[in-house]
């Protein structure tokens, strides 16, 4: 007798503790917008992803598209440094910084950016390696979409498909259209 009421308490003591005890517990929501992020399978993707992650400002997404060795080069920035380019973590840190300036007026300014295909120079896309030549515009608006400044130029990116069959940027070219237009170069330099 005692051990029924033993086993009739101990079912109504657990009964009472949990609404279901064999159910999974709730995950807590994400901490940040992860944006969005296509999966990698071919070069263009990966232009799509760089897009969007300006668009979105998500640093996250951006890392994923360069490769470990990313270099970035330039043909020249008026009073710059005197070097061509930059490597992984430099350009992990000058985006990380132009992500949190535009972040921090969000709503204030937003980057877009557009990427036109070079017919004259079609995508040359081997086994594990990609070149595509893409004319660009980055434009910096307000809110209300008024331009408050433009970068344009001619972008080479050579790419390495990598772990998983996905693409990455291992180099990123980018050469001014002609010396008086600002370039993406630009922009990224005014935040080393």
């Amino acid at each position: 007798m005692r051990r029924v009421v033993f086993i009739i308490l101990t079912a109504l003591f657990v009964a009472s503790c949990a609404k279901n005890p064999f159910s999974t517990r709730d995950s807590e929501p994400p901490t940040a917008a992860a944006g969005t992020f296509i999966t990698p399978t071919t070069p263009q993707i990966v232009l799509e992803n760089l897009r969007l992650c300006y668009f979105e400002l998500v640093i996250g997404n951006f890392v994923q598209s360069l490769d470990s060795e990313f270099v970035f080069k330039y043909d020249f920035l008026p009073g710059a440094q005197a070097d061509s380019g930059w490597g992984f973590k430099q350009e992990l840190n000058l985006t990380e910084k132009m992500f949190n300036d535009f972040s921090a007026t969000e709503g204030e300014r937003s980057l877009r950016v557009t990427f036109i295909a070079q017919p004259e120079q079609p995508d040359i896309i081997l086994d594990s390696a990609a070149t595509l030549v893409r004319s660009y515009t980055v434009v910096v608006a307000d809110s209300s979409g008024r331009i408050s400044s433009s970068y344009q130029g001619v972008a080479r990116f050579e790419m390495i498909e990598s772990t998983f069959n996905f693409w990455a940027i291992r180099s990123w070219s980018d050469l001014h259209l002609d010396l008086d237009t600002l370039s993406w170069a630009e922009l990224k330099n005014a935040y080393r």
